[in-house]
C-alpha cells in the first residue's frame, strides 16, 4: 500500500516523463531536471516526506518527486564511487583497479551497466556486475546481527607445546 510505501533505499530509473509533468517535481528543484529524467541513470530513492520521493544520483543531484512510474532495479551492491577490480573474465577484459562513475539501466542486458574510470580516464566499455570485484568496504551492508569481531588475544593455550623433539 502507498500508506506504508516501500522499502527505503531503492533502486530505478525514471524511464518516462512524469504524467504531471514539471508539476510532479517540488518547486525548488524544477530547475534541476534537464538531462537527469527521464533517463537511464539508476536513482536511489531514500526519503519519502509524505508528498515527495527524495532520489538522488550519487552526490551529483537530488530531487525531490511526487509518486509516479518508475522501474525498480534490484541493487546489485555496487555504487558511484566504489573502488572496483575488473576481472579478466577469461581475457576479454584488462584486469585493473578503478572507479565506479556512472550506472545505467539497460533494458537489452536487463542489468546495470557500470561506467568506470581508470587513472583519470573514462572508460568506453561498459561493465556488468558479475565482471566487478567490489574493493570498498562499507559497514553499513554488514548485517546488523553479525557482532563486530573481537580482538584475540594470544592466550596460554594458543601457543606451541613446549618441548616437543
Amino acid at each position: 500500500t502507498m500508506l506504508n510505501g516501500p522499502i527505503l533505499p531503492d533502486f530505478g530509473i525514471y524511464h518516462v516523463w512524469p504524467e504531471r509533468g514539471v508539476e510532479a517535481f517540488h518547486p525548488e528543484d524544477r530547475n534541476k531536471i534537464d538531462g537527469w529524467i527521464p533517463s537511464d541513470l539508476v536513482f536511489e530513492r531514500f526519503e519519502w516526506d509524505g508528498k515527495y520521493y527524495h532520489v538522488r544520483y550519487a552526490d551529483r543531484v537530488t530531487l525531490r518527486i511526487e509518486p509516479t512510474l518508475w522501474l525498480e532495479i534490484p541493487d546489485e551492491g555496487l555504487r558511484i564511487g566504489d573502488q572496483v577490480e575488473v576481472l579478466s573474465n577469461n581475457m576479454q577484459n584488462d584486469p585493473m583497479v578503478a572507479q565506479i562513475v556512472d550506472m545505467r539501466f539497460s533494458q537489452i542486458q536487463n542489468a546495470i551497466e557500470y561506467t568506470l574510470e581508470h587513472s583519470e580516464m573514462r572508460i568506453e566499455k561498459q561493465y556488468l556486475v558479475h565482471q566487478l570485484v567490489r574493493l570498498t568496504q562499507r559497514e553499513n551492508l554488514r548485517p546488523r546481527d553479525v557482532p563486530a569481531p573481537q580482538p584475540k588475544f594470544l592466550g596460554q593455550g594458543d601457543l606451541p607445546a613446549q618441548g616437543i623433539d
